[in-house]
């Protein structure tokens, strides 16, 4: 078994991530492993990071699947920002045909993106892409998920073309839905 820390995290990283064949190998952490959506909102980024280098490609999932926004992980404002972003982001909406739409509002069903599996733009490696490049509200968005539990999706929206830049991390429960 080779021991291997992603070159995009931190040398401050408390997670260890085994590399035996890739993407979906054990990650042991110094703490316990996520097991719940609040879990991956008050990790720091260079955790919620290596936890997604570690993930296998998420399958597609079906139905709702309620999520939070994490923006700024780490800092003192991630878990009121994502509280606060919950009340008008709650979710996504995952379609047989497909795609998947976003739940706003308690209900609304908005902006709506392809789903298919792709390279991730921060490995290369197998994720799960939610293309919104049809959509007329967020055609520069792209999001790229991965399964870090049973059920636990970790997720990172990009922004921009053609030089996507992060722009936060999410995470959606299938457990919860």
């Amino acid at each position: 078994m080779a021991w291997n820390i992603p070159r995009q995290c931190s040398p401050s990283v408390l997670v260890l991530v085994a590399f035996v064949g890739g993407p979906g190998t054990p990650v042991a952490f110094a703490s316990d492993p996520p097991r719940e959506m609040r879990d991956l909102v008050r990790m720091p980024k260079h955790e919620l990071e290596a936890l997604y280098l570690a993930a296998p490609p998420a399958p597609a999932p079906s139905g709702y699947l309620p999520g939070r926004a994490i923006k700024s992980p780490g800092s003192r404002r991630t878990v009121a920002n994502s509280s606060l972003t919950h009340l008008v982001w709650q979710g996504k909406v995952f379609r047989s045909d497909g795609t998947m739409i976003n739940r706003l509002f308690g209900g609304v069903k908005a902006i709506p993106a392809d789903v298919y599996q792709g390279e991730s733009l921060i490995d290369g490696q197998p994720s799960l892409i939610l293309d919104y490049s049809r959509s007329k509200l967020w055609p520069d968005v792209r999001d790229e998920i991965r399964e870090v539990a049973p059920g636990l999706y970790l997720g990172v929206m990009y922004r921009g073309k053609p030089n996507a830049q992060q722009k936060m991390f999410f995470a959606l429960d299938a457990r919860k839905s």
